[in-house]
This record gives C-alpha cells, structure tokens and sequence, in this order.
C-alpha cells in the first residue's frame, strides 16, 4: 500500500489500446486491493475509487465486466450446444469449472457500484462496444451465473430461477433470506416510484408458495439447521406487500386479480402452514415466537381463503359446475371484493438497509481469499504482455 498503484490501474482502464491488452487483469487487480485489510485498516484504495469521476475511466471499467461476463455466458452457451457425452467429456467439463470462476468480476462489478456513485450512471448510460471483444490474458470464467434465453431475464426471474432450483436437504438459508430481501427491495421501489413493471408475477407467486411448501414438507431435517420462520415469515409479508399495495404498482386491474386466484387456488398451502406455525406458537419452546409472528401474518391471507371459498362453493352449487374453471373462480372475485375485510398492515414496504460491515464481513473475507489462490494458480507469467505489466507497477512509486 505505500507504492499506490492506483493511478496506472484507472489509466489502463481510459485508454482502449491497454484495455484490450490488460483490462481484465486490471479490474481483478483492483478488486483486490480495495479488498485489502479493508475491515482491519484505512484502505486508500476505497476512498479513490469511489471519488473517481472520469466518464471514460469509469466506462472503460463497465466495458471490461461486461465484456467479461458476456464472454462468460457465451462459453456456457457454447458448451450447453455440444451435446456431448462420456466419461471424458464428463471429466474435462469438471476440471475446467474447477479450474476458473466468476467470483473475481463479479467482486470487482459490486465494489465498483457500492463504492462509486457515478459508476451507476455511466454504467446505465453506456453502450457496448462491439469492436472490444477480445480474449483476456487471465481466464474467463465458463458457468453462468444467469439463465440465458432469447430475452433478457429480469432480476425477478434469476430471483423465481433460483428459488425454485435450490429446494434441497442442505438448505442454502442465507441465500434464499437474500434472494427474498431482493425481491422484496424491488417491491419496495416500485411502490414508492409507482412503477407498474409489466411481469409474469404468477410466476412469482407460484414459486414462493412452493418453497413454503418445501419448509413444510421438510420441518424435521430444516428445524434441526435453521430457524426457518423467518423465511417463511418473508414470504407470507410478501404476499401481504401484493395484497395491501399491489393495486398501485402491479400493471393491471387484472393482475390483482389473479393474485387472489393463485392464493384461493393454493389455499391448502397456506392451510397447512398455518397449521404448522399455530401447533409449535402454543407450545412452550425455542420455535414459540417466531412462529407467532407467522400467525399473526397470515391473517389476511386466511381472510382471503374464508371469505372467497364458501362464495365460489355457493356458485358452483347454484350453477349446477362440479368444478370451475379459472375465469369462473376470478367472476366470482370480482364481484365479491366489496364484502372482504383486510387488517391494515403496518411497515411492509420498510426494509433494513444493506451494510456490509460487520454483517457481511466474514462473506467477504472468504471470498477475496479463494479469488487471490484462484489468481495465483492462473497467473501465466510466461506471457510477455503479463510479465512486462507486472514490471511497469513494480516501478510506479
């Protein structure tokens, strides 16, 4: 830290000639620097970067992670259309995924929008240039961290994606907490900014209702791990999000519509959660109160269930249908909002801001732990380019 090499970093980055040459090696470079005894230290690598101002340096930068993560997903594509079987096509894609990882640009793309302010703009503003895409001399990473698809996924989908690919015995609960605190930080900006984000919310919907389906099914084995009413508790107040405020920021009338369909539908699910948090809150134990508060939160969702059920079985009855279909359930809805009675809800669109000190910490530590045996091993100093850029900043004073 005495010799900063800061300045020929950002330099790097401005000029396009030594971008393509270096650009890659440049970012994670920097990366780890801000990294550096950062929680144990005054780091004057955070405090650059996030003053830095200059549109080209700071769009060089977006270039490079974009590239790089382009250039990443494009080799997952490439190896996804092979189609290739056997033990040896096994065993090479196994060593090349152990062999390289994403973690270093994607460390160096949250550091550049946590710390920098101007980052976002330029980022957002930016376009791509087409003309850069060249190979790095460090290694690109080869496993998507993104499904791809002839459209761009939102982040809802990578949110709905994930929810419903990791239902499993070693329950990643700090992931799913984060991915529910995304969606519901979403939720949160499109209510205040009243932005009607024209998306497949069932989608949404379904796969939530699912992972409460999954704690249910899987109290025993998660109980013994995890306090796993705080999850649940997650999910039902997002259900009361839509419930209370989607009328402001869904995209239609029809929207809410559905919404109480898919709750209706799905009533046993909910049934059966409440069940399960009513048995273990009126029991003395460790489980008492936070499954209390997943009692109390679940009343408006019963409401929805009492209050509509006997309607739509009273309809069915009348009309002689032993099973209605989806546009008869939502008639009846409709024309039975006016009779429902919901409990106000307080502090649903509240959410605790994200801090990394502390909280986040001992994540990190670990991370920029495997990125630098990650850049060790892959270094290649038997590239001219590589070992020349390496004397130029042993140099800088």
């Amino acid at each position: 830290m005495i010799n900063s090499i800061f300045e020929a970093i950002l330099q790097i980055l401005s000029s396009p000639l030594s971008r393509r040459e270096h650009g890659y090696d440049a970012v994670v470079l920097l990366a780890l620097l801000v990294n550096y005894r950062k929680y144990e230290s005054v780091n004057p690598y955070i405090v650059k970067l996030s003053i830095v101002d200059d549109e080209a340096t700071l769009n060089g930068m977006g270039l490079v992670i974009a590239q790089a993560l382009s250039e990443y997903n494009r080799q997952y594509k490439d190896k996804e259309e092979e189609h290739q079987t056997g033990f040896f096509s096994a065993l090479t894609n196994m060593v090349s995924k152990e062999a390289v990882t994403n973690e270093a640009i994607l460390l160096a793309l949250y550091e550049a929008v946590h710390l920098n302010r101007n980052f976002i703009t330029v980022l957002a503003q930016s376009h791509p240039e087409m003309g850069l895409m060249t190979t790095p001399t460090s290694p690109v990473p080869t496993t998507p961290v993104t499904p791809l698809g002839t459209t761009p996924p939102s982040s809802d989908d990578l949110m709905v994606e994930f929810i419903v690919t990791h239902m499993m015995k070693e329950f990643p609960m700090d992931l799913y907490v984060r991915c529910i605190q995304i969606v519901h930080k979403l939720l949160c900006y499109q209510k205040k900014c009243r932005v009607r984000l024209h998306y497949t919310w069932r989608e949404l919907w379904s796969a939530l209702i699912n992972l409460l389906k999954f704690l249910m099914s899987n109290e025993t084995v998660l109980l013994a791990k995890h306090n796993i009413f705080t999850l649940a508790l997650m999910v039902v107040n997002l259900f009361n999000m839509f419930i209370t405020y989607g009328d402001t920021f869904l995209p239609t009338p029809s929207s809410y519509d559905e919404l109480y369909y898919e709750i209706i539908r799905m009533h046993q699910n909910f049934d059966n959660l409440y069940s399960m948090v009513l048995r273990l809150s009126t029991n003395a134990g460790q489980w008492k109160e936070p499954a209390s508060k997943v009692t109390h939160a679940l009343v408006n969702i019963r409401a929805i269930i009492n209050h509509f059920n006997p309607k739509i079985e009273s309809y069915a009855a009348v009309n002689h249908i032993s099973q209605l279909s989806e546009d008869q359930v939502l008639e009846v809805v409709r024309s039975n909002y006016d009779t429902l009675t919901l409990k106000l809800q307080d502090g649903l669109d509240q959410y605790e801001r994200y801090s990394e000190q502390h909280k986040e910490a001992t994540f990190f530590k670990e991370l920029v732990r495997s990125i630098s045996i990650n850049v060790r091993k892959n270094l290649a100093f038997n590239t001219l380019s590589q070992e020349l850029l390496l004397k130029e900043f042993s140099t800088i004073s």
